[in-house]
């Protein structure tokens, strides 16, 4: 990624962007004109929130436009692109980085159409490279006034372009796996089924839905009726999912293949086929080998033709698929045995993935959930409540946790983190992180702000790859040996969305303090430190960004699949930070786990959240008074 690509240039920027092999680079990554990926939206409005710039963007550029794949700061349904004339990315393409506070005084800039034309007036960018080192196009940050940039602002915009590099590189990893995976497919005339056949079974799948995918993909394409058996380990085949182009002849298809009570072994069919692993083509009436009960299937069902095929998986035939075409149509012949053959192949495959990811699926959740705190201390008169909701997306479990335990001093501390990422690597760096948090603030002598630090350089120094946010929150008395009411809090954040603080007359805090950079960009830097007031009965709520990135509380999805609108970006986040506080407020009357019910129920889509999403509140409660009963047991630790 570090390579500096031979550009064939004329000294100018307008011969590096026209420049034919990063062109050719650029148009391999197919990122042009690409709807909005939420790995990059999220680099961006990182960029936005660390750096104070009002405009963000990540950029892909060709010989003729600069088409903004991520930003942040433009009113919703605005232009998606300018022209390289008019871009200021044009100034990186020769990969070096460009950093300006005010473009009206370098001559390179100053003529920029883009001065007038969008209000530039200052602007930082770096280079985004494809795997092979060309410059794929820029990740910056725009102002409309004078902004002299910081050092430390450069050391972001420059880590944050080498992440999108990383995530323009795995991009053309599964483009290229998913080219070599269509170039497998043969024939042209074949083609156009298989891939259709492919891209439904190369879905997210559970294994119970794959039977499903199958017969509908077999009817009507390529038979009339279909149904699937699974092979069991005493030999019998287990109806599992079946299909006819003639609805009304469903019923009948499921009852005679519920009652058929095959098992293998039989002389021809799905008995048959299951034992030798080997497509079978039954062409009727003349059909050797069939049981008395398959002739009268075959009079039941009107079938004029059959190809029975076996689902392998690691050498073992798991599944049987039969299709048939009945009377009036045309018989199969060998051609069909061997495009079958050829989907069965691919089903193997399937069958195998998603079992697969079943698997991983619930191991990177039993992993997580494993890892997240099985029971909240309640100590001091101070009520605990949180919730976990792991994605509806197979491929999104791993990266949200929170925590909360008692140092050696008797000192309560909340923690809420995301890793960026989202498999069981994320879901074991969560349970790193989580681990080494609790060892940086066991002892009570290290406030927030060095307990992230000191976990950050511990990752640094142990070369532990991250990239999460967190946040963590230290609660105590103000007076130690009298009995608390209003508690103080103490807090530092790693890049993590604010703190919400519910007041007990339902007013509502959005705690917009300054916040330090996430973990893994630079463990050095400083990190601020804040304090404020928890007063008895308010909620302090801490929360993942998956909470306000639903925005289809309804059930839906989004356009783009992904529960974020394509272009969504900072304006999506304060909505939801809107909406997040405005359900705050009007449900402040409810008990904590009440309250934290209610904010899951209303703002994530009933059909499952788009995001893994986490939450933990605390609500305080006055010493010299009883403690509620639904504040946790009497007797304290």
């Amino acid at each position: 990624m570090d390579a500096r690509p031979a550009v064939d240039d004329d000294g100018a920027e307008g011969g590096a962007a026209a420049a034919p092999g990063r062109l050719a680079a650029v148009r391999a990554t197919q990122l042009l004109d690409a709807a909005a990926e939420e790995s990059f939206d999220r680099l961006t409005r990182i960029a936005q929130r660390l750096t104070g710039a009002p405009l963000a963007f990540m950029t892909a550029v060709d010989d003729v436009r600069s088409y903004w794949l991520s930003s942040q700061g433009l009113p919703e349904g605005g232009p998606t692109q300018n022209t390289v004339e008019e871009s200021f990315c044009q100034y990186v393409l020769r990969g070096d980085p460009l950093v300006l506070a005010d473009v009206t005084t370098d001559e390179r800039t100053a003529g920029n159409p883009s001065i007038t034309g969008m209000g530039v007036r200052a602007w930082a960018g770096f280079p985004v490279r494809t795997p092979d080192g060309q410059v794929l196009g820029s990740f910056c940050v725009v102002d409309t006034a004078v902004h002299p940039w910081t050092e430390e602002d450069v050391q972001l915009l420059e880590e944050l372009a080498a992440i999108a590099s990383r995530e323009v590189a795995l991009r053309m990893a599964t483009l290229e796996a998913q080219a070599a995976h269509v170039v497998a497919r043969a024939e042209a005339d074949r083609a156009a089924l298989l891939a259709r056949i492919s891209d439904l079974l190369t879905a997210d799948l559970g294994p119970e839905d794959v039977w499903e995918a199958l017969v509908a993909l077999a009817v009507p394409d390529l038979g009339d009726l279909a149904h699937v058996g699974t092979v069991d380990g005493d030999g019998g085949l287990t109806p599992v999912a079946a299909a006819h182009r003639d609805r009304t002849q469903l019923p009948a298809l499921r009852a005679w293949i519920d009652g058929a009570g095959r098992r293998t072994g039989e002389p021809a069919g799905p008995g048959h086929v299951a034992v030798t692993g080997q497509v079978e083509l039954i062409d009727l009436p003349e059909a050797p080998g069939l049981t008395v009960a398959q002739h009268e299937a075959v009079d039941l069902l009107r079938v004029r033709s059959a190809l029975v095929a076996p689902v392998v998986v690691r050498g073992g035939v798991v599944a049987v698929l039969t299709i048939a075409r009945v009377q009036g149509s045309a018989p199969y012949t060998e051609r069909d045995r061997e495009l079958v053959g050829a989907l069965m192949t691919r089903a193997g495959l399937v069958v195998e993935a998603a079992r697969a990811s079943s698997f991983e699926r619930a191991v990177s959740e039993t992993m997580q959930r494993a890892l997240l705190p099985a029971l909240l201390p309640q100590p001091d008169h101070l009520q605990l409540a949180s919730r976990y909701q792991p994605a509806e997306d197979a491929q999104l479990v791993g990266g949200d946790w929170y925590d909360a335990y008692l140092d050696a001093t008797g000192t309560t501390s909340l923690v809420i983190g995301d890793v960026a990422g989202h498999d069981i690597t994320a879901a074991a760096t969560m349970g790193q992180l989580r681990t080494m948090l609790r060892m940086a603030g066991h002892d009570g002598t290290a406030g927030p702000a060095r307990v992230l630090s000191a976990v950050d350089i511990a990752c640094d120094t142990l070369r532990h790859d991250v990239f999460a946010t967190a946040l963590v929150a230290r609660v105590e008395r103000f007076t130690p040996d009298e009995p608390a009411r209003d508690r103080a809090i103490t807090w530092s954040s790693a890049g993590h969305p604010p703190p919400l603080l519910l007041h007990d007359d339902g007013s509502v805090d959005v705690v917009t303090d300054r916040v330090g950079f996430p973990l893994g960009v630079d463990p050095r830097h400083p990190r601020p430190e804040h304090h404020l007031v928890l007063p008895v009965r308010s909620t302090l709520l801490l929360y993942t960004d998956g909470l306000l990135e639903q925005h289809d509380a309804g059930g839906g999805r989004s356009a783009d699949g992904r529960g974020t609108p394509a272009g969504a970006g900072a304006r999506d986040i304060d909505r939801g930070l809107e909406r997040l506080a405005d359900l705050l407020a009007d449900n402040a009357g409810l008990d904590l786990e009440s309250l934290c019910d209610r904010v899951m129920t209303t703002l994530l889509p009933a059909g499952g959240a788009a995001d893994d999403v986490a939450l933990i509140a605390i609500r305080p409660y006055a010493e010299d008074l009883p403690r509620p009963a639904h504040a946790g047991p009497h007797a304290l630790p």
